[in-house]
């Protein structure tokens, strides 16, 4: 008789939502109060959105830069996940502000070619912006340098401890329960005969729990949690229980984002102040301001090694997430081409985060098409129950509620 996973695993849940950062929340939330899963959170660490999701801008993307045909995903779950965010800010006292943000040109080049594209980006993603000149640029931020402008009115930030904690609440409310300090170190698929459904075993600190459904969405682990699972699946046959090769998931690769801090300065802007994206995978170092009025500049784009991300035993969280101060020299240059009034020694390491990429500089052969997120379901790796998200940069926190609602529907 083929073994069920119930009988092979010593508990077993529903549905196992794996990272407990804003995006698994969300999904935690949307399983168990849409669709009445019964669901199991599991984070590593010791409290909620300790990952990315705590080492980020906090800004709630417009829908700007995502070419819908290139990035699908991005271009429909940021304007989505945008609207839902902001009903759900208001009707859960979630402290945010629509601030606004300038796009700065800072010469005629980019402002006569660079700045059109976005505005058409935005115009196929229902997204409205404002062209500005110079001029209404220096009336709307007077510290502001730039030779035109597009305004997008719909950007602000939020604050994301706020609403994850908000998140976590809703889920909870609903049935969900948190594990915290609880490591998945692998786990196995198990196909039974007659197409049946498949089981999914997860190895949880030596403890296994049997699910129907499996969400990984662990931010830098994604990949190696998802790996680690497919790569010990097993099959029924004639014969019994046997291996079978999965499909490879696709390989994250990191790049760290660092940022500096303003002191001994007021702020100068009133809004968020972007510079054109950078051609190296980000949106530039730009300025942003939180819920405490406090300035901040950054990320810039570091690229890791790619080599970090080879072996599956390394836990991705310990990348050194220390700011090198010897950094400060470019970002006084990216920041005074629409800043130069920032005066020397007047920014300070603040701290960092790291970006799933699917591509990497250095392995331009290797997923260079895959820009967008990246959802692999049973169409991809065969394996019915789950899910793997792969490549949740930003605007992650801005699609997180979309996500979540996304594989709600996906699951029902």
């Amino acid at each position: 008789m083929f073994p069920t996973a119930r009988k092979l695993a010593q508990h077993h849940i529903q549905t196992a939502v794996i990272g407990a950062g804003v995006i698994g929340l969300s999904i935690a939330r949307s399983l168990a109060c849409q669709n009445n899963h019964e669901v199991l959170i599991i984070e590593q660490s010791t409290s909620i959105g300790s990952g990315i999701s705590s080492r980020n801008s906090e800004v709630i993307h417009a829908g700007i830069y995502y070419d819908r045909n290139k990035m699908p995903l991005k271009a429909k779950l940021c304007v989505e996940g945008k609207n839902m965010l902001y009903t759900y800010c208001k009707e859960r006292h979630v402290p945010y502000r629509q601030c606004g943000k300038l796009i700065v040109a800072s010469d005629e080049q980019q402002r006569d070619t660079e700045l059109p594209k976005l505005v058409e980006y935005a115009k196929l993603n229902g997204v409205d912006l404002q062209i500005l000149s110079k001029e209404e640029v220096s009336s709307m931020e007077p510290n502001v340098a730039s030779e035109g402008a597009v305004f997008s009115p719909s950007t602000g930030i939020v604050n994301s401890h706020v609403l994850m904690t908000s998140l976590l609440s809703d889920a909870e409310e609903c049935g969900a329960t948190l594990a915290l300090r609880c490591r998945v170190e692998g786990g196995q698929v198990i196909q039974p005969a007659n197409n049946g459904a498949s089981a999914i075993v997860l190895n949880v600190d030596e403890t296994e729990i049997s699910c129907d459904n499996v969400i990984v969405c662990a931010g830098l682990a994604s990949d190696k949690i998802a790996s680690s699972i497919l790569s010990s699946s097993l099959s029924h046959n004639n014969t019994g229980l046997r291996e079978t090769q999965q499909p490879i998931i696709p390989r994250q690769y990191y790049a760290k984002g660092n940022y500096f801090k303003l002191e001994n300065q007021r702020s100068p802007f009133t809004r968020l102040v972007y510079p054109l994206p950078d051609s190296k995978g980000g949106l530039g170092v730009h300025a942003t301001i939180d819920m405490s009025g406090n300035t901040r500049f950054g990320p810039d784009v570091q690229w890791l090694d790619p080599d970090i991300t080879k072996d599956t035993t390394d836990n991705p969280y310990e990348v050194d997430m220390n700011v090198d101060p010897n950094r400060a020299a470019a970002f006084y240059d990216a920041i005074r081409k629409y800043w130069p009034g920032l005066k020397d020694g007047n920014i300070v390491p603040d701290y960092a985060g790291v970006r799933p990429k699917l591509s990497h500089p250095q392995m331009r052969n290797v997923n260079s098409e895959l820009g967008d997120f990246v959802i692999a379901g049973e169409k991809d790796h065969g394996v019915r129950g789950l899910l793997v998200l792969l490549g949740i940069e930003s605007p992650g926190l801005t699609s997180s509620l979309a996500i979540a609602d996304l594989i709600a529907k996906m699951m029902k």
